[in-house]
């Protein structure tokens, strides 16, 4: 699977759609939930190539310092289909505003290093994610920068898991660049 860059509109109302895949016999089917987020400051550098293992591994650290590194978490998550509004305007044509993306991400690991980190969320700074499900990851060589919302909960019942719970946030025209995923 190659990586999807951002779409080339058209500027007028000649236009031509692009390639498809269509195979009865033997679709591309993709499963599974979102089971991994990897987050970086939002100020940390871009990758050159963010389908290279090689740059991935070079940053990927649960505990070094510097803008570029980036901290990894297995999550339970899903994301629902992104919401805009629509907009009647002149002639009966309508337009749409930029999506606003969720994902909604479980962490079950709250050990202290953990729940520290969530509290630092609490700051409300915009971070850079990429998120990954079964084999495809998303959020293209600089990441998505998103809000989250962080939030510890603690269910009843004695066999319960206290969780740390992500309602991550963000807009935009189009859906996030996706690839096979090199991690």
């Amino acid at each position: 699977m190659s990586a999807n860059l951002t779409p080339t509109c058209p500027t007028d109302c000649n236009s031509l759609l692009p390639s498809d895949h269509y195979d009865f016999c033997k679709p591309t089917l993709n499963f599974g939930e979102i089971e991994m987020i990897y987050l970086a400051p939002g100020n940390a550098q871009c990758f050159s190539d963010w389908l290279s293992p090689v740059e991935w591994l070079a940053r990927i650290s649960d505990t070094a310092v510097g803008i570029d590194a980036i901290r990894r978490f297995a999550v339970v998550g899903d994301q629902p289909a992104a919401s805009n509004d629509e907009i009647l305007i002149s002639l009966g044509r309508k337009v749409y505003t930029p999506k606003s993306f969720t994902l909604n991400l479980d962490i079950d690991d709250t050990d202290a290093l953990n729940y520290e980190f969530f509290r630092t969320l609490e700051c409300n700074e915009v971070v850079k994610l990429w998120y990954k499900a079964g084999n495809v990851l998303f959020g293209g060589n600089c990441g998505i920068d998103v809000s989250i919302n962080a939030n510890y909960t603690i269910e009843r019942g004695r066999k319960t898991l206290h969780k740390i719970i992500f309602t991550v946030t963000w807009e935009d025209d189009f859906s996030p660049q996706r690839g096979t995923s090199p991690i």
